[in-house]
């Protein structure tokens, strides 16, 4: 039986205020849970749902979990089927990153290989079809044919007024992004 971490409780609050009052949706209209993959766009940029972990949205989130008074710089990068947007935080950079695989049996590969790169792992549960976490502050989520990944290691162990811990900062805005592609808002 999985023991439920502390963050899981403040994971309910921010799912029910993330994305705003619109659904997501994938560049071509349908709903956010589909396969990214399956969105990119034909002229070889992003799929919008990848350039989601950049968003206002969720920059708002990081704002609002690490009480920020104005949201951080953020810079992205579009590179071999991986999204990546770094956020630069008052206490150092936190990176999410979305390879968006070729397929499910890709996504699936991809993200074993992390999970056994990261060992050990915790599994975190009702984050995607998998989502592990480490002790050094790394979330990472299987969802259809992406693998997201929150990487907060760059952070302190604890931080801010509060003692937030990096490994609950990663989890957390990994459910956010999450929320975000479900339309779980």
């Amino acid at each position: 039986m999985s023991r439920r971490p502390p963050w899981a409780l403040l994971v309910v609050p921010l799912l029910l205020a993330a994305c705003g009052a619109t659904p997501a949706t994938g560049s071509a209209g349908g709903p956010a849970s589909e396969s990214m993959a399956a969105m990119t766009r034909a002229d070889g940029a992003p799929p919008e749902t990848a350039k989601m972990v950049c968003s206002e949205d969720i920059s708002s989130k990081v704002v609002q979990v690490l009480q920020l008074s104005a949201p951080p710089q953020t810079r992205s990068t579009w590179a071999r089927s991986v999204y990546t947007c770094t956020y630069a935080l008052p206490m150092g950079p936190m990176v999410l990153r979305v390879q968006v695989a070729p397929s499910h049996v890709a996504a699936v590969a991809a993200f074993e290989a992390d999970r056994t790169r990261l060992a050990p792992t915790e599994t975190l549960d009702g984050l995607g079809e998998r989502a592990v976490g480490s002790a050094t502050g790394v979330a990472v989520v299987l969802k259809d044919d992406d693998v997201l990944t929150v990487d907060t290691t760059a952070l302190p162990v604890r931080f801010g007024a509060n003692g937030q811990r990096r490994t609950d900062l990663a989890n957390e805005i990994a459910s956010d992004v999450l929320g975000c592609w479900t339309g779980d808002e």
